[in-house]
Parts: C-alpha cells; sequence; structure tokens
C-alpha cells in the first residue's frame, strides 16, 4: 500500500511495501528512494534525496539526504 503526501522521481520499492497515513499526516518522499521488501513508514516521516532503505525496516523518524538506513526502528548505517 503506498499512501505517501509526496513520491519524488526515480522512486522504487519492493513487494510488501506500507507507507500509510497516521493522523492527518502520510510520509514525504524524496527523489532517488529506493525501499527494500517489508519497509514500513507510516505518518508525517520525512525520507530525503538519494536515500536507501533496508528490507524489513520501520522508519519512525525523519531520513536525512544521502544515507542508507536499516533495522527496526531504522538508524543510519552509512552516509554516502
Amino acid at each position: 500500500m503506498l499512501n505517501a503526501e509526496k513520491i519524488g522521481e526515480n522512486f522504487s520499492c519492493i513487494h510488501c511495501t506500507t507507507l500509510g497515513k497516521k493522523g492527518d499526516k502520510r510520509p514525504i518522499i524524496g527523489n532517488n528512494v529506493s525501499l527494500g521488501c517489508n519497509v514500513t513508514i507510516i505518518g508525517g516521516v520525512r525520507i530525503g534525496d538519494n536515500v536507501t532503505v533496508g528490507a524489513g525496516s520501520v522508519v519512525v523518524k525523519d531520513v536525512p539526504d544521502n544515507c542508507i538506513v536499516a533495522g527496526n526502528p531504522a538508524k543510519i548505517i552509512k552516509q554516502i
């Protein structure tokens, strides 16, 4: 299910990805973002440009530009 406020250019996601609404807020996805399988992003979370989110991650906080995040909750594992 993809229910985002905005999805930028060159977005890709693998199966079982959820972008969802929490209250009145929905995620904002930047340009050149890649989401692995089983990623969950709920609410007013902003994913920056040039971000890769690892498989199975649950993103609960904003993600800055140019990084790789993974885990539950997702944490920055590398700046690119």
